[in-house]
């Protein structure tokens, strides 16, 4: 019998518990915030412009000059107010928030290249900014725009919570990215870091394909185990610190049968859990329920390519009943593949990477310096030939 879907869960600093459960099935890992040299997440931030001076502001500099206040999400605590001196290559921040503009040394940041009039960024911009596990640092870069007589802001993010998890007796790099640019701060529009602890120096990006990050989900099965997840404050060597809180769970199984090959990761949404798979084998065992088509990353000799859910033809849901095996056409080898079609005189041909089951994937990394080539024959003639354009 399949379990029913569970609901979507909001998570909000309001959530967040104080816990000293020392429970036999709980595990928990200690978040300390982590800084890096490369984006995790980035996006545009909302921005107000600001026709009139704020209360104080630096002496006037030469140049175009753009006032306003940056938004992060929907919490008003969280705007802060700027002056971007584009001439001077020149950024403000209102950090303590009083709008005034000139009580903020370390709010004064400079590009550090030849300024432009149009497009600047601005590194290693610390801010603190209210999220799900309290008030928070963010190391960040920004980056200015000036279209006309408005500003476009764009953010990448450099720092996230993560801490060492161990279950079942193997390592993982756990953690949480806050997406502190959309309108709701909440850890449904955040994702969870999880990956092998091994792993943890190399770089990710939340949006790159390679899953080492996965939808926020308090319903988690990994690793062969279900477990429900939640983001809780605890004390530790007298200090209260933000830890992810796994409880592991009983819960019905089912099989699912995996044709294809070359998995390294696959993740099943939509379901009573969210499943994530490393290097499954053919036939795996699962919690009982409905899914969606999942996300894959698939490695071969070092090289990766990955196909995500949005993207792979609409094949309804795979339903993973308690007795009855279900069979997954997913993953490799993959095959390329070329469609074409007609428009008026043109011929059009569309590349495709195509798994098992005939979802789409991308290359990890791709070298666009080389694109694919191809030749059109009449007979033994050659007619045609040209180069594949990224797109």
């Amino acid at each position: 019998m399949a379990v029913a879907l569970a609901q979507a869960n909001k998570l909000l600093a309001s959530d967040l518990v104080h816990s000293s459960s020392s429970s036999s099935n709980t595990v928990t890992a200690w978040l300390a915030c982590q800084e890096t040299d490369y984006a995790v997440l980035s996006g545009s931030v909302g921005l107000k412009s600001r026709p009139t001076s704020f209360k104080k502001e630096p002496a006037q500099a030469s140049g175009r000059i753009f006032r306003g206040v940056l938004n992060f999400g929907a919490d008003p605590s969280n705007s802060i107010a700027f002056i971007w001196q584009c001439g001077e290559g020149k950024l403000c921040l209102d950090l303590n928030r009083n709008q005034d503009l000139t009580d903020d040394p370390a709010g004064v940041f400079f590009s550090g290249t030849r300024p432009t009039t149009d497009y600047e960024t601005f590194t290693n911009v610390h801010l603190l900014l209210n999220t799900a596990v309290g008030r928070c640092p963010v190391l960040a870069d920004i980056s200015f725009w000036a279209f006309g007589s408005r500003p476009i802001c764009r953010v990448a993010m450099r720092s996230f919570w993560q801490g060492k998890l161990t279950l079942h007796g193997r390592d993982w790099q756990a953690g949480i990215v806050q997406d502190v640019l959309r309108q709701s701060g909440s850890l449904e529009n955040g994702r969870l870091l999880l990956r092998a602890w091994e792993k943890r120096s190399q770089p990710f990006d939340t949006r790159d394909g390679s899953l080492a990050t996965i939808p926020f989900s308090r319903k988690l099965f990994v690793d062969g185990s279900a477990y429900q997840l939640d983001l809780v404050l605890q004390s530790q060597d007298g200090a209260v610190k933000p830890a992810l809180q796994f409880v592991e769970q009983p819960v019905p199984l089912g099989e699912l049968k995996i044709t294809g090959k070359f998995i390294q990761r696959l993740v099943l949404p939509g379901g009573p859990y969210l499943v994530v798979l490393d290097r499954p084998a053919a036939s795996v065992r699962v919690p009982a329920g409905s899914y969606l088509q999942p996300d894959i990353v698939l490695e071969e000799n070092g090289t990766e390519a990955f196909s995500r859910s949005g993207e792979a033809p609409s094949g309804g849901r795979n339903i993973v009943a308690g007795k009855t095996p279900v069979v997954l056409n997913a993953g490799g080898p993959l095959t390329n593949s070329v469609a074409a079609s007609r428009h008026g005189q043109e011929l059009r041909l569309d590349y495709c990477l195509v798994g098992v089951g005939g979802e789409p994937y991308q290359l990890a990394g791709q070298n666009r310096s080389k694109p694919p080539e191809f030749a059109i024959y009449k007979g033994a003639k050659q007619v045609a030939s040209g180069k594949f354009e990224f797109g």
